[in-house]
């Protein structure tokens, strides 16, 4: 069931938010990691000479050919992490992070020297991640940006599933999540030895974001469950471990910390029937837009390979 999976379907919960933000994070992913780590090395490094870029109104540096201009400089920060923006406006943490995108430079250029940008894996990793932000471009700017959804949708889908909103009963779940059968095995003996299940949580499971919470994972209705897995866990007593289930993250166990039955006003649900309706419309375009598209391509697949 894994984090993952699980929150696809809870109240709060939006594929469609994910959707429209997955464009940005791909972009912003590899430099975060660079920026930040050497960020933090070069926090008090002296700075840099000027030379021949002294009376320019825009380049703050430049490195070779490469010019570091105020907005390519801007456009980093607001990559950095909310704490590191704010030291790098801060003292020396301008220059910090000025000198960090120059030694950034000198790296990718020594790399270019080494010819490591024609390495076959690196030229299929770079082709990967086009690909995928040019879909994701094409998605937002024909689909995700044209999609709206109005007050008037939201009452009237509030209205119409009260069940969704009133008395629903919700149990709250702590999972672990391991690779292996024999790794859940070998958690399930530990458990029945008297060990405790948070602790293993946070010790095994190969779901981090759930781990540091001592495998808590929130409160799930019924239909919020995966179908393989919700007639057996939804039954299941407060305090009670399951066995070890075969889910799309690994072999999870699941144990029941709390029931309650709760009622959300239209005000608490609102932002979440919303999210929820905008990806219900996304999806339906997506459908009917490949659909489309698909009529002009010729799509031929190997069924003897798929046995």
């Amino acid at each position: 069931m894994g984090t993952k999976h699980m929150n696809q379907c809870k109240l709060k919960s939006s594929k469609f938010k994910v959707q429209s933000s997955k464009l940005r994070n791909i972009e912003h992913r590899t430099l975060n990691i660079i920026n930040v780590c050497i960020f933090l090395g070069f926090l008090l490094m002296a700075g840099c000479g000027r030379g021949d870029i002294a009376k320019s109104s825009q380049v703050l540096a430049k490195v070779d050919n490469k010019e570091i201009t105020i907005s390519y400089f801007e456009r980093h920060m607001d990559n950095l992490p909310e704490s590191l923006q704010r030291l790098s406006t801060e003292g020396k943490g301008k220059r910090a992070l000025l000198e960090a995108m120059i030694n950034r430079e000198i790296l990718y250029n020594e790399a270019i020297k080494r010819k490591i940008d024609k390495d076959a894996e690196i030229k299929r990793r770079v082709e990967d991640v086009k690909k995928e932000l040019v879909i994701n471009t094409l998605i937002q700017k024909e689909l995700i940006n044209k999609l709206k959804v109005d007050d008037k949708e939201v009452q009237d889908y509030y209205n119409a599933h009260p069940e969704e909103f009133k008395n629903r009963e919700e149990i709250r779940i702590s999972q672990i999540v391991v690779p292996e059968r024999k790794d859940a095995d070998d958690i399930l003996e530990k458990l029945r030895g008297g060990s405790d299940f948070g602790e293993l949580a946070g010790r095994y499971s190969t779901d981090k974001s759930s781990a540091l919470r001592r495998g808590d994972v929130g409160y799930y209705t019924y239909k919020m469950l995966p179908p393989e897995i919700r007639d057996s866990v939804f039954k299941m007593k407060i305090g009670e471990t399951s066995q070890a289930y075969k889910m799309p993250g690994g072999y999870e166990i699941y144990k029941i910390t709390d029931r309650r039955v709760v009622s959300y006003s239209f005000e608490q649900a609102k932002g979440a029937i919303k999210l929820q309706l905008l990806n219900q419309k996304f999806q339906e375009s997506l459908k009917s837009w490949l659909d489309d598209l698909k009529k002009d391509v010729k799509v031929q697949i190997n069924e003897s390979l798929l046995k």
